[in-house]
């Protein structure tokens, strides 16, 4: 069965959950990770009712959720931070001012992921994340995302696989999911059309599918800056002992 749900108007949303974890054991059902949900239709959030999503954590920063807001209503609590202000993320300023060339934009992915796991933000709700995963209801389901859903998701996902006890190939096969969950053929055109009329500038395909997908090597320049996921959850996120115990615990199925 394929772990991509498919959706009118959300892209790469799927489950991350149901990998072996520790002593031949299941990570829990009920854990999914998506990009943003501002173009979601009515059909879409019925779906995502069904799936019985209580908590979002959504890691995108507030310059990015006042230009494509989510309509979630009652019923969900969301797992957001405030912390960068208003400030032009990153990966905007680079496709306004970056090298995009293929290799520059390869050089600059690899930079961002030597980045995330030391912005505030990011971890914030990282550590929000994870306190709820370690109390959330196995009837309920949980969410994450960011914009694209593939890197910062992508990371938060890995850290919890991690705490599960997942295996390295299942955590990088769920990291480069998003090479094969997304439509690439038709984002890429969307995505170029959207940089041409915002930033001005014409950019390469092949810069395009670089710049939209996920390398392994990617999530090495992450772990690089980590370490284990134990000593990164608590001395960076500030999780304690018994909190990192609980997260495992709660994510792998009874």
């Amino acid at each position: 069965m394929s772990r991509v749900l498919p959706f009118e108007g959300i892209r790469n949303f799927r489950h991350f959950g149901d990998y072996t974890a520790l002593d031949g054991r299941r990570v829990r059902s009920g854990l999914y990770r998506s990009g943003h949900f501002h173009n979601a239709t009515e059909a879409d959030r019925a779906r995502l009712k069904e799936l019985k999503i209580s908590v979002v954590a959504d890691l995108r920063r507030p310059r990015e959720r006042d230009n494509e807001p989510s309509s979630w209503g009652e019923g969900f609590r969301i797992l957001q931070s405030d912390v960068a202000g208003h400030a032009e993320p990153p990966h905007m300023r680079f496709l306004r001012t970056g090298d995009m060339s293929a290799d520059g934009v390869a050089a600059f992915m690899r930079a961002t992921y030597r980045r995330l796991p030391n912005e505030k933000g990011n971890q914030e709700v990282f550590a929000a994340g994870l306190r709820e995963l370690a109390i959330h209801g196995s009837e309920e389901g949980f969410v994450v995302h960011c914009a694209a859903g593939k890197d910062r998701t992508g990371l938060f996902c890995a850290l919890a696989l991690s705490l599960a006890g997942a295996s390295k190939d299942d955590i990088y096969d769920d990291y480069l999911m998003t090479n094969t969950a997304v439509d690439y053929d038709a984002l890429v055109p969307l995505i170029h059309k959207r940089i041409e009329d915002t930033y001005e500038r014409k950019v390469p395909e092949e810069s395009m599918r670089v710049f939209l997908g996920v390398e392994a090597d990617y999530l090495d320049e992450a772990f690089d800056e980590i370490g284990s996921a134990e000593s990164y959850a608590a001395d960076v996120l500030g999780l304690t002992e018994a909190e990192i115990e609980a997260v495992r615990a709660n994510l792998i199925a009874a």
